[in-house]
């Protein structure tokens, strides 16, 4: 037996940019650009600011965020230490 539904766009993209969604996801991405910040500085003197910082990548579908290296020396620790590829397996 086949079952065939009709999909509503609308519902699902409002579904996907409620404020209650929006706010899941910013928690995940927190802790996981926390995760990555706390791995130590691979560098003399060592780092003062953040490696990663989260930023809101949501557009009219969807919500997300982003979770990238602040900068050069930023890149460098996420080569040498892949700490954001370690929070991303752990999810903190």
């Amino acid at each position: 037996m086949t079952i065939r539904f009709k999909r509503n766009e609308a519902g699902f993209n409002a579904l996907r940019t409620s404020p209650v969604y929006k706010a899941m996801l910013k928690g995940h991405a927190d802790r996981i650009e926390a995760a990555a910040n706390a791995i130590p500085s691979t560098t003399t003197p060592a780092a003062t600011e953040p490696y990663y910082e989260t930023y809101d990548a949501s557009d009219e579908r969807r919500s997300r965020y982003r979770i990238a290296t602040a900068n050069l020396r930023a890149q460098r620790h996420e080569a040498k230490t892949f700490a954001l590829n370690r929070a991303f397996s752990s999810d903190a």
